[in-house]
Formats: structure tokens, sequence, C-alpha cells
């Protein structure tokens, strides 16, 4: 994926006073791109081609048949910030199109097929390894071997990992001409806990690959009821942010002019909008006796209101374009695995999300953005040893099964209530009256059928 990248991007915001005006003219690009999740026209253009334009993405290892819940699943967003005057940052979740969530079309790839860049973390010259040989030596590939507990080097499992759990999607990032956009990935995992992680994240991109453990609180982001924990680039030991530009403007800048059609076709295959998220699963300390906790339910951070069109102008045309991803300043310490004795859980599968990063200013997409978008998601698929759902197709004998129970338990939702008493105070009651402020009065009687839909209604 990374062979044809030829030199280290470093696509740095300007750190200068926030003006108003500015604040103001970006905050409703932000509008434009967010409200593609309400745009009918858009989500027709998708659903043509089975897909699906969501802002929370499951990202599952481990999901019940037919069930939206399970015994290893995370939550992903994609969330942009803007600094505001004042110095804070408000954080937006950005659009993404992949095949729906319940279903999860997924395929199976083997590890040695994937590679990653490394380097990064210890601030050397990048260098190409794939991503078996990382699994087999993570140590290695960390700024501080001893941050991770115990003796063990390898995360990998010749029986379980011959194949890896591959999606794909396309990311939109809110980037008009001359911008550049601050996010983060940020994941959920529903069984990790405080110094009980059940899933370490590697994540990759043209600029090398960062390792860290999901604990859900360091790093934590919450806003009304978004959640999760933010994903950062290892810069040296140091933690930055993620960076989108214009492809087009990173050639010009290059260049000295504006590049051809041929040179920027070119450009676009090197895999500079790529980005790779991978989860290892983790053995937990103690087995949860509930395995899905659902902290919000939310389908965006904050609604911003959609952009309305003066009367008698001309409707927005579509400006999609690659994304050229980078990484901002240092803000701090980066932690890989936080002197944890972590240890591979062989029940599930290493699951892989591919992501190709795109730039817009509107939200707008038209039909050839989407024929770009569904040739590069089947591409991945393509590359599999089989394709489908490990959710809804029943008894696949894919190798990236999960081993253990398939059905939900019949008293999952009690043990839910319980341990959702214990960890946070509130009451069944309180809890259903949360959902009924957030889904309406069809929450007023929960049922094993009408709360296993909760996680599909708000995010689907």
């Amino acid at each position: 994926m990374w062979k044809s990248i030829q030199s280290i991007l470093s696509l740095k915001p300007q750190n200068k006073p926030i003006q108003a005006e500015d604040f103001a003219a970006y905050r409703d690009v932000i509008k434009n791109v967010h409200q593609m999740v309400h745009n009918q026209e858009a989500q027709h253009c998708a659903q043509e081609h089975d897909l699906s334009i969501l802002n929370v993405l499951w990202e599952d290892t481990g999901r019940y048949k037919n069930s939206s819940v399970g015994p290893n699943i995370s939550d992903l967003t994609i969330q942009v910030r803007q600094k505001k005057p004042s110095g804070a940052y408000d954080l937006h979740c950005m659009p993404v199109i992949r095949y729906p969530n319940f279903n999860d079309t997924t395929t199976d790839i083997s590890p040695q097929k994937l590679s990653v860049l490394v380097g990064n973390e210890q601030g050397k010259a990048l260098e190409e390894v794939s991503l078996d040989q990382f699994l087999r030596n993570i140590r290695a590939y960390l700024h501080d071997s001893s941050s991770w507990g115990g003796e063990e080097t390898s995360l990998f499992d010749e029986e379980r990992d011959t194949h890896v759990l591959v999606s794909a999607q396309a990311c939109f990032l809110p980037i008009p001409a001359n911008g550049v956009a601050e996010f983060n990935p940020v994941l959920f995992n529903y069984q990790s806990r405080k110094e009980d992680p059940a899933v370490l994240t590697i994540l990759c991109t043209s600029q090398g690959t960062s390792v860290t453990i999901i604990d859900n609180n360091r790093d934590s982001y919450s806003s009304g009821r978004a959640h999760g924990q933010q994903l950062f680039f290892n810069k040296n030991g140091q933690k930055t942010v993620f960076t989108g530009k214009r492809l087009s403007e990173k050639l010009q800048q290059d260049l000295g002019r504006e590049a051809s059609e041929e040179e920027y076709q070119e450009a676009a295959q090197k895999g500079l909008q790529v980005l790779l998220l991978i989860q290892i699963p983790l053995k937990p300390k103690v087995e949860p006796k509930s395995a899905f906790f659902p902290s919000s339910f939310d389908e965006s951070t904050g609604a911003i209101p959609m952009m309305s069109m003066a009367p008698g102008a001309a409707p927005p045309q579509s400006d999609v374009e690659e994304a050229v991803l980078g990484h901002g300043e240092v803000e701090g310490i980066f932690t890989e695995i936080d002197n944890l004795p972590i240890q591979r859980d062989t029940r599930f599968p290493i699951r892989a999300t591919v992501q190709f990063y795109k730039a817009t200013s509107n939200g707008i997409i038209d039909k050839k953005d989407i024929e770009a978008i569904v040739a590069q998601i089947k591409s991945i698929y393509t590359a599999g040893d089989s394709v489908g759902s490990l959710v809804v197709q029943g008894k696949t004998n894919r190798p990236t099964e999960h081993t253990g129970e398939k059905s939900e338990p019949p008293d999952w939702w009690d043990q839910f209530f319980q341990k959702h008493l214990s960890e946070t105070g509130e009451s069944t009651e309180d809890f259903i009256k949360r959902l009924e402020d957030t889904f309406g009065p069809r929450w007023s009687v929960i049922s094993q059928e009408q709360a296993n839909s909760i996680r599909s209604s708000k995010k689907e």
C-alpha cells in the first residue's frame, strides 16, 4: 500500500490567533460537510450502491448473529476539531460512506498482504514491514519498549491470524481552498475498562504507525451524548493531531505549478489519503458480565443546523477530491501500552479498517464522486479471500468468525441494566426515560427485541 510513497509529509496548521470572521467561515464549511448524513439526495446516491452515509461506524471484532451487540464491539467516529477565538476547541463528527452497520460486510485478507510504515515512533526514516512481521515483534516498534509490561513480544497467533477481518470506507473532511482540517479518529470499545483494555489499536498512514491501548479513559472525549478515545499520531514519543489537505494544493506546492490530470492521478495512487486502523483483541483481566455498555445514544457530537440556500441561488457543485493526510504540532506525551502486561485474545479476529479520506468544502457529492468511492472500496474487498457478513449470513466457516457463543444471551439486557446501575448509579427507570427523550415514547417499555435495536436506531 505504501511502496510508492516518495516523501514524508508534514501538514502543519498555522499557529496564529483565530479571527471571529475566519472562525465563522470555517464553521460554515463544517456545517455543510456535517449535514451529509441528513442529505437525502446524497444518501440516495450511496444507497444505489448498497452503501450508507453514517457518522458512527460499527467496527466490531465479535458480534452475535443477527444482533447489534456482541462480546467485543467498537464504535468509530471521525472527529474534526475547530479552534475557537477563546482557544478552546469545538469537535464535530464527520460523514463516512461504508456498507450498512448492521450487516457489516467484510472480507478476509492475509496479514502478509497488508503493510505498515515504521520508524516515526523513534524519529527515524520510514521503513515498510508486513503486518504479520509487525505483530510478531510489536515491542520492536514502540517508542518505549518497556511500556509493555511483562516479557512478551508478539500479539500474533499462528492458528488464529491466518486472515484479518477487513472493511473499507470513504471519510469526508471539511477542507476549503487553501485550508487544513485537524481531526482524530475516535474509538469507543464497549468491553474496555481503565487498566483493562479489550483492544490495542495500530493506526497507520503514509507518515508512519502509532500503537496505543483503548481504555476509554485516556485521551477520552465526551460531549453531549458522544463518546470515545481520541487516537493520535506518534511523533517520536509525542502525540499530534492528524491533518488533511487537498491533494491538488499539495501538488501545486511541490511542483510550483498546477498539476496535470496525469500527475494528479499518479499521486492519488500513492496512498497519501489512506488511513489503516487495526484493532488487536486483548484478554480481559476479568470477563465482563455484560458485553455492552452504551454510554451514549447520539449519532454526532452536537447537532449543527443545516445550511440554507439563498432564494434563486445556483445549487452548489461538488468539489470533492483526494485528501493528503499529515500531522500537526506536538501536544504532549504519546501513551503506548501504559505498562500493562497485555495478551492477545484469540477468541476474536484482528480487524483492519481501511479509510480513504476525501476533501470537500460543501458536502455535495455527485455520481462521479460516488463511482470513484465505490471503486476504491471494492478494490479492498476484491483483494480478500471471501466477502460477506459474519452477522446475518449464519455459519460461514470463515477464518475470521469469533469463537464462543454466537447468539445473544436471553438475560443479556438484565445483566446490562444491573451493570449500568452499578457503574453509573443511573436507575433502569431513569435510563429508559433518557431513551424516551432521545428516541420517543416507543422506548417506554424495553423488550429484548426493542433494546437490541438501540444501537441500530441511533446510528444507522
